[in-house]
């Protein structure tokens, strides 16, 4: 009976997890539809999908690799295997916001009010998809795992080590630009939105539904 109770819990976690991953994915569609910039998480992968024959979704997911790869190289002798779960979870996510960017593929908005309503209204889904993957307790996605990963390595605060991460992301995100496409794209006022939000929205998350 035990072993039944626990098998069902942790299926109701994957469950989750899995939703989780969907609402994000969509969240980042909504976002890139949105037109004012993308998530911080997703601005490299969104600047090379426009020079590069490949989805957002897949290049999500060879650059969330990379991220994997970045925290082998921090953590060395402290990286576990368990930490690789993160792959089939990048997976997945790339395969979602493949799908969620094919379910939206003829939304258009073209006021600016419009805009940023659905602006919004992306950071709100990024941020529930987070406080479902946090409240699963399975994973970390390869962004939160490298900000943890920097943290225990070099003993700074979580917190501050996700903003450093998600900075740099953006940095990357407008040097490729301009290196590739020579000039800024993808990056606007909503990425900083998404940068300041997410994280706010999700604390609300968890203080009204937990």
């Amino acid at each position: 009976m035990k072993a039944y109770i626990k098998m069902n819990k942790l299926f109701l976690r994957i469950v989750t997890f899995t939703l989780g991953l969907f609402i994000m994915a969509f969240g980042v569609a909504l976002s890139v539809k949105a037109n004012l910039g993308i998530s911080p998480i997703s601005c490299v992968p969104y600047v090379y999908s426009l020079k590069i024959p490949l989805t957002l979704g897949q290049l999500t997911i060879f650059f969330n690799l990379v991220l994997v790869l970045l925290q082998i190289v921090v953590l060395r002798r402290n990286y576990r295997l368990v930490y690789l779960a993160q792959l089939p979870a990048v997976f997945l996510l790339g395969l979602f916001i493949d799908m969620a960017m094919n379910i939206i593929s003829n939304l258009y908005i073209s006021s600016y009010v419009g805009q940023m309503a659905l602006c919004i209204f992306s950071c709100i889904a990024i941020a529930f998809g987070v406080f479902l993957e946090v409240k699963a307790k399975i994973i970390y996605l390869p962004g939160e795992g490298l900000a943890m990963a920097i943290s225990n390595t070099f003993k700074k605060e979580f917190g501050k080590t996700k903003i450093g991460v998600d900075v740099s992301m953006v940095a990357v995100g407008i040097l490729s630009s301009f290196i590739f496409l020579h000039q800024v794209q993808g990056i606007r006022e909503g990425t900083i939105f998404a940068a300041v939000l997410v994280g706010s929205i999700v604390k609300v998350f968890n203080k009204t539904l937990l």
